[in-house]
């Protein structure tokens, strides 16, 4: 029912904002207290449109792009949940906005800002490499493969129309600078051919 739906929305919401969850998602580590937002270009306005879509992890997706707009990166948040933000946030992005790739830039961690460059060439590159992301309606995640201060999750994302498409998160612990000690994504490349369920 869609009242039921929108419970479950902003119960997950509520899991993922809360310090302290290192166990949802892969975690492990004690969380840190350190908070560290990412610079990242304002928006004149936050719109806070609702695409009707609702879920979380393992189903359908979020509940729009306003959900994930006020999401920044802390040290608490194991790496499996770092995906979940971001997949979540591209996923419920607003067109006329951006929030969601925004979101996703402040996770990305500096060596991936390195590579990407400035946040207009990753707005880019999300609308066109890797459009799939920003029109998921549902999104299916593997478990968190992680070794030390990296760690990998496979996430499979399917549009309206039935087609699928296989992404491989990277995540690195960061050392030093302003993200000392929290998960951030390092890179995601794109799956030859999905992952069998």
């Amino acid at each position: 029912m869609p009242g039921q739906r929108l419970v479950g929305t902003a119960t997950l919401l509520g899991l993922v904002v809360l310090a302290g969850c290192a166990g949802f998602l892969g975690g492990g580590d004690e969380p840190e207290a350190t908070v560290t937002p990412a610079p990242v270009p304002e928006t004149a306005e936050r719109a806070a449109t609702d695409r009707g879509r609702t879920g979380g992890p393992g189903g359908d997706v979020g509940n729009g792009s306003a959900d994930y707009a006020s999401l920044e990166p802390t040290c608490d948040r194991p790496p499996g949940l770092v995906v979940a933000v971001q997949v979540g946030a591209l996923s419920n992005n607003d067109p006329d906005t951006d929030d969601g790739i925004r979101t996703a830039w402040r996770f990305a961690a500096p060596s991936n800002r390195d590579v990407t460059g400035p946040y207009a060439n990753f707005r880019r590159v999300i609308n066109t490499s890797y459009r799939p992301l920003l029109e998921a309606e549902t999104v299916t995640y593997g478990p968190v493969d992680r070794g030390g201060t990296t760690a990998e999750r496979t996430v499979t994302v399917a549009a309206a129309t039935g087609n699928s498409t296989a992404y491989r998160w990277r995540l690195t612990r960061v050392s030093g600078g302003q993200y000392d000690g929290c998960w951030m994504t390092s890179g995601v490349r794109t799956l030859d051919t999905p992952p069998a369920s």
